[in-house]
C-alpha cells in the first residue's frame, strides 16, 4: 500500500516547467579529443564535447529506449518490404553561418559516413553496408533505399555519430569536421582550451522552438578523481563517469539534497575488452588467444573492480539484462565465464603447451584513465605463466596505436550507444572493411552469422542466431571480455530535465535540460 501510495504520489506531480538560462558545467574524463569528426570518434570524450552542436537525422529517445524520435527529421515512413525510408525533414533548418540546412546535407553527410572520401575516417562504415542510395529529390525530402531489409536501420539511422555536416564545406574540404566545429546543433562553439575546457553557447537561431534552455555549456577537462572534487565542491552539476560506493558516500555527505544519486540498477551498453591483434604470432593461433580468456577470473574481478570503477558487471558480448542476451547460467557455459577457474587455467596452460608456446610475453596498451584493468590483466595471466608488459597512454595516443595496430593487446570500450547486436557486434566485421576492429580479423564466419542475425526479424529466431554467434567470437577469443558499466552517478538537484537513462549517449546535444535556477544563485 505504502508503494503504490508513492506511485500515485509520483504520478500526480505535474511535470516540471523548463526554466531559462545559465551555464552547465560538466566534468570530462576521457581525455581529449584527438578529432573533432564525429566519424572518427572512438571515444564518448569527443561526443560529449562536440554534440550540442550538430544537429542529427533521428536520435535515440530516452523515454523510449531503444526506440528512436526524429530531429531533423519531422515524419518518416518504411515501404511494406523494409527497403525504402523516407523522411521530411523541419523547415527553416540552419547552419550556425546562417546558411539553410536542407536535405542534401544530411545526404551528403550519411554518403561520407558510409563511403568516406580520402583522408576521411568513418570508424562505423560497416554499419550503413545495406543502404544502396540515398536521395534528396527535394529540400525537405529524404529517401534512403536498402539492399536488404535491416531490422535495426531506424537505429543507426539514429547513431549519435551521424552528424549533419555543411555540404558546401564538405564540398571545399572533406575533413573539414577534425579540425572545425560549425553545425545546427542547439549551442555555438566558441572555444577550446585543450587541458582545460570547451565552451558553447546558445544558439539563437535553433529551429525547436524554446530550445536550448541554457545560455550555455562547459565541459572541464579532468581526471576522475578531480571530477569527484568537483561534484563534492559543488562547482559541476553532474558526473558522467559511474562511480564507486565510497565515492558516492564522499559526494552525498558533503553535498546532501542538493544532489540525487541515479543509475544503482542500470547496466548501460558500455564494455570494456582487451582486444587481441591476431595478425601477430602467436596471437594469430586460435588456441593461444583462447589460453589468455581461460586465464581470467571475471567473477572475482568484478568484486574486486567494485572498488575502484563502476565498470563491474560481468557480462558477454551482448549487455547483461538485454533480452537477446545469455542468462548468468548460460553465460557460465561459455569460454572464460566458467565459475571452476583451477580448472579453466589448466585448460589454459594445456591449450599453451599444444600450441608449443613457453614463456610468453606480451605487450598490452592500455589508457591511462583504466590502469585497474591493466593491473588486472597482468595478475590474472600471470597465473599461467604469461608476462604481460603494461603500457600506458593518454588518450589521443591510446587511440592512434588502436589505428596503428602496433600492439599485442589494446583496451578497448567500443561506445556504441545502441543496446542492439547490429551495433555492439560490429567491432568483430572484418577488418578489411572495418577500422573499428582492433583485432584485425576476417572472419568470414563471423560475417554471414552478423549478416544473418541482422535480416532475423523474429525475436526468438534472433536471439538463437546472436547466441551462436557470441559462441564463435568468444571461443576464438578475438577479445578478452571484462567487465560492463553500472552507471550509477549523481546530478544536482537543480539540473531539470534529466535523471536515471539507461545509455551513456541520450541527452548529449543539452537541448531539453536546464537549470531550475535558471543559473542564478
Amino acid at each position: 500500500m505504502a508503494l503504490l501510495a508513492s506511485a500515485a504520489a509520483v504520478a500526480a506531480t505535474p511535470a516540471e516547467k523548463p526554466v531559462r538560462g545559465g551555464t552547465i558545467v560538466v566534468p570530462v574524463h576521457f581525455g581529449e579529443p584527438a578529432t573533432f569528426d564525429c566519424a572518427a570518434a572512438n571515444t564518448a570524450g569527443v561526443l560529449l564535447r562536440v554534440a550540442p552542436h550538430y544537429s542529427l537525422l533521428m536520435r535515440a529517445d530516452v523515454d523510449t529506449y531503444p526506440a528512436v524520435k526524429g530531429d531533423l527529421a519531422k515524419s518518416w515512413t518504411v515501404s511494406p518490404d523494409g527497403l525504402t525510408y523516407e523522411f521530411k525533414l523541419h523547415a527553416n533548418v540552419k547552419f550556425h553561418d546562417g546558411t539553410p540546412l536542407t536535405s542534401n546535407d544530411v545526404k551528403v553527410s550519411f554518403d561520407r559516413l558510409r563511403n568516406p572520401p580520402a583522408g576521411v575516417v568513418s570508424l562505423r562504415k560497416a554499419m550503413f553496408e545495406d543502404i544502396m542510395t540515398i536521395d534528396a529529390p527535394d529540400a525537405s525530402t529524404l529517401v534512403i533505399r536498402l539492399a536488404a531489409p535491416n531490422a535495426a536501420m531506424l537505429q543507426l539511422l539514429a547513431m549519435p555519430y551521424a552528424c549533419v555536416y555543411s555540404a558546401a564545406l564538405l564540398a571545399s574540404d572533406p575533413t573539414y569536421p577534425g579540425k572545425r566545429v560549425m553545425g545546427s546543433g542547439p549551442f555555438k562553439f566558441t572555444r577550446y582550451v585543450p587541458g582545460s575546457e570547451w565552451v558553447g553557447e546558445r544558439f539563437d537561431g535553433y529551429f525547436k522552438a524554446g530550445q536550448p534552455y541554457l545560455d550555455g555549456f562547459r565541459t572541464l577537462s579532468v581526471t576522475p578523481s578531480a571530477a569527484v572534487n568537483g561534484l563534492m565542491a559543488g562547482q559541476v552539476h553532474y558526473s558522467l563517469r559511474s562511480l564507486t560506493q565510497t565515492e558516492l558516500d564522499r559526494i552525498v555527505s558533503a553535498r546532501g539534497d542538493k544532489i540525487k544519486v541515479v543509475g544503482l540498477q542500470t547496466t548501460t551498453p558500455v564494455r570494456m575488452w582487451a582486444s587481441v591483434n591476431t595478425t601477430r604470432p602467436p596471437l594469430d593461433d586460435a588456441r593461444v588467444r583462447r589460453a589468455l580468456t581461460l586465464a581470467v577470473d571475471r567473477w572475482s574481478g568484478a568484486q574486486a573492480m567494485a572498488t575502484m570503477t563502476g565498470v563491474k558487471v560481468v557480462g558477454g558480448l551482448v549487455r547483461p539484462g538485454q533480452p537477446l542476451a545469455r542468462s548468468t547460467a548460460e553465460l557460465e557455459t561459455q569460454a572464460g565465464f566458467g565459475r571452476d577457474i583451477e580448472a579453466t587455467r589448466k585448460e589454459a596452460r594445456r591449450l599453451l603447451a599444444e600450441a608449443g608456446v613457453k614463456n610468453l610475453k606480451l605487450t598490452f596498451v592500455n589508457a591511462q584513465n583504466y590502469t585497474y584493468f591493466g593491473v588486472f590483466l597482468v595478475d590474472q595471466l600471470r597465473q599461467i605463466g604469461v608476462t604481460l608488459n603494461h603500457v600506458l597512454v593518454d588518450g589521443p595516443q591510446h587511440q592512434a596505436v588502436k589505428k596503428s595496430g602496433e600492439y599485442d593487446m589494446v583496451l578497448d570500450n567500443p561506445p556504441e550507444y545502441l543496446d542492439d547486436p547490429t551495433v555492439q557486434l560490429t567491432s568483430f566485421m572484418p577488418f578489411k572493411n572495418n577500422p573499428s576492429n582492433t583485432a584485425r580479423v576476417n572472419d568470414d564466419k563471423v560475417e554471414a552469422m552478423y549478416q544473418a542475425q541482422k535480416r532475423e526479424m523474429d525475436p526468438v529466431k534472433r536471439r538463437a542466431l546472436v547466441l551462436e554467434l557470441e559462441t564463435h567470437v568468444l571461443n576464438q577469443a578475438y577479445a578478452i571480455p571484462l567487465f560492463w558499466q553500472n552507471w550509477t552517478r549523481v546530478i544536482s538537484s537543480d539540473v531539470g530535465g534529466i535523471g536515471d537513462m539507461p545509455s551513456n549517449f541520450l541527452k548529449m546535444d543539452l537541448a531539453d535540460i536546464w537549470l531550475k535556477s535558471g543559473g542564478k544563485p
